[in-house]
């Protein structure tokens, strides 16, 4: 085999890069060195990367060359690079700073799950990736850190929370990336991005939080972002498993890359895909209505029986919008205040980072009569009764991931989304993101890349019954199967606009913050 060229090297997936570390034909510290290589050729226009920890990673990759001599086998994940999100996921004597300047000095106790699982299987981790502050909207930019550009215009954002993640992905950065999502996380960024976002059924990823294991918040999910169906299927089956900390983990195992080899041969014959553009509630950009009615070709190509659907939920978008807010500004509430028990204060340490909006959330809950959490909660049940009738007649529901294209990049770290779509005035923080109707219900979704207006991807959200998501992975891959992205990455720039400010970071062989 010749040599590949880092760029060459990005453009494989974990699966392929595995099979050729296992084998021998390249070795992990050649991996890791052209993973380096593509983060400083580019991140200080992405300014997806926030934290680095390359020396790690190296001696890492050189401990594993070591295994695989002596005819160990360090896991099915062997040698691949992958990074997490500064936000939620952790790993120990790593910071976590959530998207404050505050916290850049937070060294995580603990590691979470999704990185111990990804190294237990052999992955190698870089770093971790830019969040909004507290993962509380659907961009990614904080005063901190600043935006995180979408490669496909480093004018625009990434989308968020989980941008960084998604933007490293879609740039070559690595294969696989992590990421959470409370209102859309993993597939807001993946739409803009052009990834495949996957935010699996609750519990199939345990997320023990000792604090707050029974938090009256939507569903929380960790998922991977990657290039390929078929890597996210490949990390599914090695990060998915039962953990006894948390009392929503599933005991059942599952096997979502078989899943994923089928549909590609068998295509979706005979299977009932509900579409709807817009819920039945939301502004939808025209754009992204066009967009979106071609995807509907391509599910009709696979032989889908393509049937249009209003899932009828008896509330305007803009009253699901502030309950969202207000179910997830009570989590955010609680990380603030146990912040202060540990001798952090944010309100007075770092106020002019915290976004007013999510602070406007955050003062209203404090003082919220149990009486709105009650209805609120009403509010959510009535969704997931509308999806489950809704659910009785089809095996997939299918919509755009969100109701906008990808908005442009801030200059003050408060980059949010549009206040207004089609002449509706919609909530910037969450309203045109019509992925968190399923952190009410807990459905298994994911975001596939539908196309692209102007150069800038779509999304297409395709969404399960509860606990199938294999029905979502196969339906994703016979997707992508019928219609490739891949080669969409060629249209990535990183040349910097003259818009951007100079670039802050500092990047090498490194550990530290490149922000």
């Amino acid at each position: 085999m010749r040599s590949l060229t880092a760029q060459e090297l990005g453009r494989l997936s974990a699966r392929r890069t595995a099979e050729l570390v296992r084998s021998g034909e390249l070795a992990p510290t050649e991996v890791v060195d052209a993973a380096i290589t593509r983060i400083s050729d580019s991140n200080d226009v992405l300014n997806a990367v926030v934290f680095a920890a390359f020396d790690e990673a190296m001696v890492r990759a050189r401990d594993m060359e070591r295994l695989l001599v002596n005819g160990a086998d360090p896991g099915p994940l062997t040698g691949v690079p992958a990074l997490i999100k500064d936000s939620f996921s952790a790993k120990e004597g790593w910071p976590v700073s959530s998207g404050l300047s505050v916290l850049r000095d937070n060294p995580a106790r603990h590691t979470t799950n999704f990185p111990r699982r990804l190294e237990a299987a052999g992955a190698i981790l870089l770093g971790t990736t830019n969040s909004s502050v507290f993962g509380f909207r659907g961009t990614t930019d904080s005063v901190a850190f600043g935006p995180c550009r979408n490669p496909f215009d480093p004018r625009r954002n990434a989308g968020g929370s989980s941008g960084g993640s998604a933007a490293a992905v879609a740039a070559g950065y690595v294969p696989v990336a992590g990421a959470t999502d409370v209102g859309g996380s993993i597939r807001i960024p993946s739409a803009w991005c052009g990834t495949f976002g996957f935010q699996p059924s609750p519990g199939r990823l345990p997320f023990p939080a000792p604090s707050n294991l029974f938090g009256p918040g939507p569903y929380f999910f960790e998922g991977p972002i990657t290039r390929t169906v078929g890597d996210a299927a490949f990390t599914m089956d090695v990060l998915h498993g039962f953990d006894a900390a948390d009392p929503a983990a599933l005991t059942d195992r599952v096997d979502f890359l078989s899943a994923h080899d089928r549909a590609r041969d068998e295509g979706l014959r005979g299977v009932r895909v509900g579409v709807t553009a817009d819920y039945g509630i939301f502004p939808v950009d025209s754009e992204v209505r066009a967009a979106f009615e071609r995807a509907i070709l391509v599910f009709e190509r696979l032989g889908a029986d393509i049937v249009e659907v209003d899932p009828r939920i008896p509330f305007t978008q803009r009253t699901l919008s502030d309950v969202w807010s207000r179910l997830t500004a009570i989590g955010t509430y609680a990380a603030i205040e146990a912040l202060a028990k540990q001798g952090v204060d944010v309100r007075s340490e770092c106020p002019e980072e915290l976004p007013k909006p999510m602070m406007r959330w955050v003062d209203t809950v404090a003082s919220m009569p149990i009486a709105q959490l009650l209805n609120d909660q009403t509010v959510r049940s009535e969704v997931f009764n509308a999806f489950e009738r809704t659910f009785a007649d089809i095996d997939l529901l299918v919509a755009p991931t969100l109701a906008c294209m990808p908005v442009e990049n801030a200059r003050d770290g408060f980059t949010q989304g549009p206040t207004e779509i089609d002449g509706q005035a919609v909530d910037p923080l969450i309203g045109w993101c019509m992925s968190y109707l399923t952190n009410f219900t807990g459905h298994p979704s994911a975001s596939v890349p539908g196309g692209h207006v102007r150069g800038l991807p779509v999304g297409i959200q395709i969404t399960g019954r509860r606990h199938h998501e294999l029905d979502v992975i196969a339906a994703s891959a016979a997707f992508e199967q019928e219609s490739p992205w891949q080669h969409s990455y060629q249209l990535c720039t990183y040349a910097p606009p003259h818009s951007l400010p100079p670039p802050r970071g500092l990047i090498g062989g490194c550990r530290g913050w490149l922000a």
